[in-house]
């Protein structure tokens, strides 16, 4: 049986999906998510932290929602974003996670090689990065409960 949180990520994904998948693409609400992951692997990190410049100059929001709006955003650079944020998770998380990390990883580069569709990808990629961002901060909150 589904739980009440699992049935409202389903239904969450779903609708993104359509969304995005739509003749006229939710752009504002992937920007938005997007810029979720990107804070989200910032606020784990010091302020002066060389991996916090790293992420600002790769994950330009501008930049981003620039491509999208444009349909400039390709295979190539679907690749190089997936490879970079799942990269800064291994980096950052418990080494206990990586395994989970990189077959989250590979779900979505998976769907990338098998021509899946921009919205499949798209949705793909932002779960999976979620997820695995979500270790990150169950770990700290772990380490400072212990």
């Amino acid at each position: 049986m589904n739980s009440i949180k699992e049935t409202y990520q389903k239904a969450f994904f779903d609708l993104l999906e359509e969304r995005v998948s739509d003749k006229n693409p939710d752009y504002d609400w992937i920007v938005k998510l997007y810029s979720e992951i990107k804070m989200k692997l910032i606020k784990i990190l010091s302020e002066d932290s060389k991996l916090v410049i790293e992420i600002n100059n790769v994950m330009d929001i501008q930049l981003f929602e620039q491509m999208i709006r444009n349909n400039a955003f390709d295979g190539n650079d679907f690749y190089k974003l997936i490879n970079f944020v799942f990269d800064m998770c291994l980096k950052l998380q418990s080494p206990q996670r990586d395994n989970d990390t990189i077959i989250k990883r590979d779900e979505v580069l998976d769907t990338l090689k098998n021509g899946g569709t921009y919205a499949q990808i798209m949705v793909k990629f932002i779960k999976n990065a979620n997820i695995c961002i979500d270790f990150i901060y169950e770990d700290i909150i772990n380490l400072s409960r212990s």
